[in-house]
Order: C-alpha cells, then structure tokens, then sequence
C-alpha cells in the first residue's frame, strides 16, 4: 500500500495536480498573510465582507459565554436550542419556504438531502458542473444517476423522455455554479417538472445574500420559492460570514428529511454561538443593501475592463469570475508570478474542473475596491502576454 500511495502522489506531482496548503495568519478579507507578507487576496467566498464584522462577532462571543462552545449531541437528542429553532423560523421566512432543517456543512447537507428524496430505482438529472457535492450525492443515494449538458435544456428533456413513465424522479442544478460563475436558467428547468412528473433540488450556496430580494436568492429572483416541487440547499460559509448550511422547502418535505438523513440524525448539530452569529448577519444583510450595491459595481467594473485585455474570460455576471488558462501547469505558473506580485489567487485544476479546462477563479468581494482590481488586471495581462510569447 505504501508503494502504491506514494506512487500516486508522485504522479501528481508529475502532472501538476498536487494540491498544497498555505496557512495564513490572517482573518478572512481581501487581505491575506503568509509567511509574514500581505497579499491582495481574490480567492475568498466571503463575497459581502461579513466574516470579520464585529457586530457578529459580537453575537458569538454572548451566546459562547452563556452556551460553550459545543452543542455535544445531535439535534434530535439534546442539541437543537431555542437559538436553532429561532434560526430555522428567520430563514424560512427570509427565503419565502414553510419550513428549514439546518445541517453542519454544504457538503453533509447535499448528501443527506438527496439521499434522502430519491435512492435505488430513482432517477436523477443532474446538471454536468454541478458541485461535488451534489454529485458525490447523487452517487451515494444508489438512484439511477444521468446527468445533461451544462445547462442544456434540450439535453435535459432528451433524457427525461427515456423515463417519461417512471416516478420518483429529481432534477438538480447549482443556482450559480461555483467554477464558471453563470446562472442556471431555473424558470426553463420549472417548466420540465410538470410535464415529466419531476421534482427539483437548487443549491443556492454561491448566490444566497447577494442574489433576490434582499439577498434571498435566485429561487426567489425568479418566484420559484414555496413551491410544491422546487427544494434548495444552501451555506452560511460563503456570503452570510459564518459556517453551517440548510435545507428548506414544504413543511412535510423537509420534515421527511429530517427523519431519514443518516447525515443530520448523526451529527452534532451547530454549536449555538454560530447559529447566533448568523442570526445576525442575516439582519445585516436584509437591510444593508449597499454591500450588494457596491458588490455589482465591482462586477461592472472587472467586466468592462476585461474586454480590453488580452485575457480569456468566462461570461459571468456574478461575484465569480473565471480566466481560463487550460493546462494544469501554465494555471499554476500564472499563480505563482501572481504571488510574486503580492497577489493570492489559487489555480483551479482537475479534478475541480475538466481536464484542460485549468483556470483562475477571482472572487470579488466587497472589501474590494476599483484600484485592486485594476491592479490585478495589469498583472495578468502582463502575465498572458508572457505565456504567448
């Protein structure tokens, strides 16, 4: 075994696929330190600046002083609060859904989630570049396992077609994919699950808070929120500034969720001084419009001044913008000058993404300004002109 793995990592290594970490000793904004030196950092999903506000920060530390730290049980033994439950009614309501489960991670969510709703003698229909973990999930929950183009709804309905007989069937699709920053068409996917008796699972990670109605997301952007056959996942790590993930939906879905996620039955549920820290970020972003306003401004920004560059980037209108390099090595070597040049943007590669589809992911974030992108941008450009040369 010992030979085996470490042949392996070997040719990782080889083929420019070994992934390293760096630990900072920073907190989570636009600027990150390594090693003692700052970097002008684009790699961070805290998109609305939220991790490091002190108003929330102040929320933990009250509710670890009367709580501790942990929870020390599942929610269904002794660790579900009043906080819990006061979390669980606020997002309800935030993202227009009867009712809302919390889990621990994106990831557990996902995976107990669609287990739960559909498993052996399903069927899933599951977008090409969704997130791992929902297709990590789809895999687990035994159901048959089809996935279409990257938002082809021609291809999707081919397949549907081949099971027009058949129930127990569920459409999934990230509201904002993660690597490629676009939208899925979600009004386009409603009008398959009528006609093929179809439900439909959207993670809403990337988009919730900046997104809809005072950041309640794309479901509710586009008045697909409390509906009998439309369900969604989402995170708190990403623009909300604190950690943990929910599902949410009709009352006796979510319900049937909870009995059957092995994920949710067996884990310990979020410890009370996060539930309290996103209780308030929550109210921060309902009513602090201008961190979406400026967020949108910086996405303006970053495209308009792109056009004029030497760079090929993915069309995007959202927080996540992606430059597409190809090969694992020249991603990486672009990555590397960028540090150089006090900038911290790591290369995306396979698996993350197809094979010779290596890119950097920029996440703008409202800590941003006009100046540090225009920097970057210089940077890079420099940098391409290099790589053609």
């Amino acid at each position: 075994m010992k030979k085996i793995i470490k042949k392996k990592i070997n040719e990782l290594k080889l083929s420019n696929k070994y992934r390293v970490r760096r630990a900072k000793d920073s907190g989570n904004s636009h600027i990150f330190v390594y090693k003692k030196k700052e970097y002008l950092s684009f790699a961070s999903n805290d998109y609305l600046s939220l991790a490091n506000d002190k108003r929330i920060i102040s929320s933990a530390k009250k509710a670890l002083d009367k709580h501790g730290y942990s929870t020390s049980s599942s929610a269904l033994i002794s660790g579900y609060s009043k906080s819990h439950f006061a979390l669980e009614e606020e997002l309800s309501s935030f993202l227009g859904q009867e009712k809302t489960l919390l889990f621990s991670t994106g990831y557990q969510a996902n995976l107990g989630v669609i287990k739960s709703l559909v498993n052996r003698g399903g069927y899933i229909f599951a977008d090409n570049l969704n997130h791992a973990s929902l297709i990590d999930g789809s895999i687990l929950s035994r159901a048959n396992f089809k996935r279409y183009k990257h938002k082809d709804i021609d291809n999707l309905e081919e397949l549907l077609e081949k099971t027009k007989s058949l129930e127990n069937k569920l459409i999934i699709s990230d509201s904002l994919f993660s690597m490629d920053g676009d939208f899925a068409n979600l009004k386009k996917l409603k009008s398959k699950l009528n006609k093929h008796k179809a439900t439909m699972l959207i993670d809403e990670a990337h988009s919730l808070g900046i997104f809809g109605k005072g950041g309640s997301g794309l479901l509710v952007e586009s008045a697909l929120n409390n509906k009998d056959d439309i369900f969604l996942t989402g995170t708190f790590g990403k623009s909300i500034g604190t950690f943990g993930a929910f599902f949410s939906g009709k009352k006796d879905v979510v319900d049937f969720v909870m009995q059957n996620s092995r994920g949710y039955i067996y884990s310990t549920s979020l410890p009370i001084n996060t539930v309290e820290a996103t209780r308030k970020s929550l109210k921060i972003i309902k009513k602090e419009d201008w961190r979406r306003e400026k967020l949108f401004s910086l996405i303006n920004y970053f495209k308009c001044n792109i056009k004029n560059l030497n760079l090929s980037a993915i069309n995007s209108d959202s927080q996540i913008q992606a430059l597409m390099v190809g090969s694992s090595k020249d991603a990486l070597f672009i990555s590397n000058e960028l540090m150089k040049a006090g900038i911290y943007i790591p290369a995306i590669r396979p698996p993350t993404v197809e094979e010779g589809k290596s890119r950097l992911r920029i996440s703008l974030t409202v800590d941003h300004s006009e100046k540090d992108i225009s920097y970057l941008l210089n940077i890079l450009d420099k940098l391409s002109r290099n790589l053609v040369q």
